[in-house]
């Protein structure tokens, strides 16, 4: 009688590394993957909730999975689901990836690209692409609220430039911006044609709705002060509001986030642009690279502390420069360059490096 000898069960090796690059669109994902050092596997399609379920089955075959996609418009959800489900993800900030500019881009090449720089990123590149800090729900919330109060306030201005063009093209020249507001309203109602007012009355009727919008919303950021008050900084000096603070802590989520005072003057954007080669050495303008809310939040502070700081370092720095020069160009880049210096203040502030003394900002008198 002829014996059979039993199969041997021969266990699947996991890898190492599963990288897998995504290119996001509303209703299909493009993605490639790429296991260990392997060359990279053709790449697919697939829908939203299909994919997030193929990427945790990835779980099973190696013992990391890493999952990289641009940020944009779809924000940071995918990265949560994923990362509540066990799965790595890494969201890089936009780009543009056609660096060899040939003027032909596609979903597929873009999520090639996003591969092979992901690839280098985890070989210890960290310049190969830029991680996006993933904010949580809340705090997501809480930065949307503030860029919600900017945008009402935009809308606001364009508005009221939009009546105050149409008094211009009528003749009056010397017409407010503020032209909707109480008294000013009041007495352009007695002078102007009634079909003028007519026209004026439609725009203004959604410019005070806009208004009570901005001031309430208003009011709440400034009242969730003492949520973002550290303990290093239990009180905040002349000149820096609360409003200015909450907005200022929310756009950077956490100040402890960065490491030194480069990295800081790197997500404001403030630091000056660089051509070198050789012995030639060309700074330019700044980069405004970095988060261009938390740059105008800092330039606009930077006047208000020359106003009631004059003791503050940053100030007693520049001060002399600006007074001696007439030149709006060049005023304005002082003003750049102390808002750069006083954004890392701020950070050191936060996370309790200095103190006010030290810096020589007053505080109010209670």
């Amino acid at each position: 009688m002829k014996t059979t000898s039993p199969i041997k069960s021969e266990s699947v090796q996991k890898a190492k590394l599963i990288k897998l690059a995504v290119d996001v669109h509303a209703n299909s994902y493009t993605f490639c993957r790429q296991v260990d050092n392997a060359r990279l596997q053709p790449p697919q399609k697939m829908s939203p909730v299909t994919f997030v379920s193929w990427a945790v089955k990835q779980k099973s075959l190696a013992e990391r999975v890493v999952v990289c996609y641009e940020s944009g418009p779809f924000g940071f959800v995918l990265a949560r689901e994923l990362i509540a489900k066990g799965v790595e993800c890494v969201v890089m900030a936009a780009q543009q990836l056609d660096e060899r500019r040939k003027h032909v881009q596609t979903d597929k090449l873009d999520t090639l690209e996003i591969a092979s720089r992901l690839d280098r990123y985890l070989a210890g590149n960290t310049k190969a692409l830029c991680a996006v800090k993933i904010p949580t729900v809340e705090q997501e919330r809480k930065r949307s609220e503030g860029r919600q109060r900017g945008q009402l306030h935009k809308t606001r201005n364009q508005l009221a430039a939009q009546g105050r063009s149409l008094l211009v093209l009528n003749g009056y020249t010397g017409a407010s911006s503020w032209w909707w507001r109480g008294s000013l309203w009041e007495s352009g109602e007695k002078c102007w044609p009634a079909e003028i007012v007519t026209l004026l009355e439609r725009w203004r009727n959604v410019l005070l709705i806009l208004e009570e919008e901005l001031q309430g919303i208003t009011k709440k950021v400034e009242q969730s002060l003492p949520q973002h008050l550290p303990n290093s900084l239990p009180k905040l000096p002349i000149g820096l509001g609360a409003l200015s603070w909450v907005l200022l802590s929310r756009e950077l989520l956490q100040w402890d986030r960065f490491k030194n005072r480069r990295e800081v003057g790197s997500f404001t954007g403030l630091i000056a642009s660089e051509s070198s080669s050789g012995k030639s050495q060309r700074q330019g303008h700044i980069t405004k690279v970095g988060n261009p809310r938390v740059r105008a939040l800092l330039v606009e502070l930077v006047w208000r502390l020359l106003q009631f700081q004059p003791e503050y370092r940053v100030v007693k720095k520049w001060r002399p420069q600006l007074n001696q020069t007439r030149s709006k160009c060049q005023r304005k880049k002082i003003v750049v360059a102390m808002a750069r210096e006083t954004g890392v203040d701020l950070w050191r502030l936060a996370t309790g490096q200095t103190t006010l003394e030290k810096l020589g900002l007053r505080v109010a008198q209670d």
